[in-house]
């Protein structure tokens, strides 16, 4: 499952109040019900799940674990129990990453995968443990998980209406993904119940995830949310072709600022 992750009324704030706002990206814990909100064909009758998604912030690098279960009713009455774990450390400096998937169905393990990567102007490379040996060349310019929610911010801050960068974050067997962004709407801190995000602008997107090849005019995954600028989502779309989930953010919290110094300006990696 792709990097997951918000509506309401009241008028779009002016570019210029959004734009001074910083992008601070913060440790969170949040949890979403998931429910069924549409379907495509008649392969999925009925679909629900939950989703905890942790961000562990330290002053050089982010540790994100992501737990899915998703409990889907086919066509014949059949139930599928898909339970996905994926777990990153991502340098604060956007060059370096380590990732672990395990997917399971129904009990059998699907997909396992393990490795590194790192990347920079000129491209990188991702490293495999798991399947053993295998390596991909990154394309430049391709971005990390937290580094490209960095930059989704900062381009919603900046006013620009859609960015399209490579992203890898060890969900594609394929490497490197094309994205395509759309930031639909801006607006101001709005009221919620969720204090951490009352006081936070925040922008509405739609992401594309695509094969890097010509032949893909179609996205092979989805999804639409509610950033604020301290990288927590609300309102979660998770489009997975013949069905799309709707993410609604039950629980959070947003524990204190880990380091003082801020993201703003990411840290260097230091040399390998």
């Amino acid at each position: 499952m792709k990097r997951i992750l918000l509506a309401g009324c009241c008028a779009l704030a002016a570019p210029t109040a959004l734009a001074a706002a910083p992008v601070r990206l913060t440790g969170q814990n949040a949890t979403y019900t998931l429910d069924l909100s549409k379907v495509r064909g008649h392969s999925v009758t009925g679909a629900t799940g939950r989703l905890q998604f942790d961000v562990l912030e330290t002053c050089r690098a982010y540790t994100v674990s992501q737990r899915m279960t998703l409990l889907i009713r086919n066509q014949d009455g059949t139930l599928s129990r898909t339970v996905s774990n994926y777990d990153t450390w991502e340098s604060k400096g956007g060059h370096r990453l380590s990732f672990l998937l395990r997917q399971t169905e129904d009990g059998k393990t699907k997909v396992e995968e393990q490795g590194t990567a790192t990347t920079g102007p000129q491209g990188g490379e991702v490293d495999y443990t798991v399947p053993k040996g295998r390596v991909v060349k990154l394309p430049p310019g391709t971005l990390f998980p937290m580094a490209h929610t960095r930059q989704i911010l900062q381009a919603a801050a900046a006013g620009k209406p859609y960015i399209d960068p490579p992203l890898f974050d060890g969900t594609s067997s394929h490497g490197a993904e094309h994205t395509f962004v759309a930031i639909l709407g801006r607006r101001g801190p709005h009221h919620s119940k969720f204090a951490p995000l009352a006081v936070l602008p925040s922008a509405l997107v739609d992401i594309g995830f695509f094969r890097r090849s010509p032949q893909d005019t179609e996205p092979d995954f989805r999804t639409q949310m509610r950033y604020y600028t301290n990288g927590v989502s609300r309102d979660v779309g998770l489009d997975f072709g013949s069905f799309v989930l709707h993410g609604a953010l039950t629980s959070l919290t947003v524990p204190p600022v880990a380091c003082l110094g801020g993201d703003t300006e990411a840290p260097r990696d230091p040399p390998p």
